[in-house]
């Protein structure tokens, strides 16, 4: 073969790629994504809420009490952090609040105190069988035991503050679930330190189930909140209902697209988060 006769037979498959690029790039394209001409709309199920939890303060878990995959009711335990030090501290607040002996003695003293003061009054105002200055000290003690009376009170009341601020303490290295669900992920296991504030475990709130996707600004306007439509998921080949609850009212700028949540009627025990499904609507223009 000549060198001419390469050359052209190069240029030629050239030309035959390129003009089958050019054929199969525009027919392709219709097919990829969410299209905006499509009937059938894809996106994901999704449960109410995702939720992150954690404990308000730092420890190390002592108990993991649920497992992955498990369907919780709302308050349930979850986890528990080592707590040995701050029940004793419960049973010490415990304790000083629960004691009436200090209190009970100053009330006696006040009655005591109340009746030699009116006797007191009694006789000397009959015939001065006392002085003014007995009388003016048993003023002086009866004034002496209400005040540490009204003291020993403010610090009973300051006794249940404290009783009640630590079962708070020993409550806050408890976790429970906010509301029912099924528990997505542990994240922090049995003997690891937690950090106040750092997710230990992932909750999937399951009272309600949605379909969430993105769809193009002109499909997105065709839905009306509250309005019905059809869902449909292919692996159970079954169709179920939605009704959406909200249209996002801004584009993303980098796709071009809107958020969509459609909550989904009377969802089906088989429907878990995480399913593919498929919103069908009239083809667009």
């Amino acid at each position: 073969m000549t060198v001419k006769s390469f050359v052209n037979a190069v240029f030629g498959l050239c030309v035959l790629a390129s003009g089958a690029g050019a054929q199969v790039g525009p027919a392709d394209y219709a097919t990829v994504g969410l299209n905006s001409s499509g009937a059938e709309l894809r996106g994901i199920v999704e449960c109410r809420d995702d939720l992150a939890l954690s404990f308000a303060v730092s420890g190390l878990i002592d108990q993991t009490l649920v497992t992955e995959g498990q369907v919780v009711p709302a308050g349930a335990p979850l986890m528990r952090l080592d707590q040995e030090i701050e029940r004793i501290e419960v049973d010490r607040r415990r304790a000083l609040a629960d004691s009436q002996a200090d209190l009970n003695a100053a009330q006696a003293r006040v009655t005591v105190g109340r009746q030699q003061l009116d006797a007191g009054q009694k006789v000397y105002d009959a015939a001065r069988g006392i002085s003014l200055e007995e009388l003016q000290n048993r003023q002086l003690a009866y004034d002496l035991a209400v005040t540490e009376l009204q003291r020993l009170q403010t610090q009973k009341h300051i006794e249940e503050l404290d009783f009640q601020t630590a079962e708070q303490s020993l409550k806050r290295r408890n976790l429970h679930a906010p509301t029912g669900g099924i528990i997505a992920k542990i994240i922090r296991r049995t003997g690891e330190s937690a950090q106040a504030n750092d997710p230990v475990l992932q909750l999937c709130d399951t009272s309600a189930l949605f379909f969430v996707a993105n769809l193009p600004v002109v499909r997105a306007e065709t839905l009306s909140p509250d309005a019905q439509v059809t869902l449909f998921n292919v692996g159970r080949g079954a169709q179920f209902t939605g009704r959406v609850s909200f249209v996002s009212p801004v584009v993303d700028p980098a796709s071009g697209l809107r958020r969509v949540k459609i909550e989904i009627i009377d969802a089906p025990v088989w429907l878990s988060p995480g399913t593919s499904a498929i919103l069908t609507l009239q083809p667009g223009p």
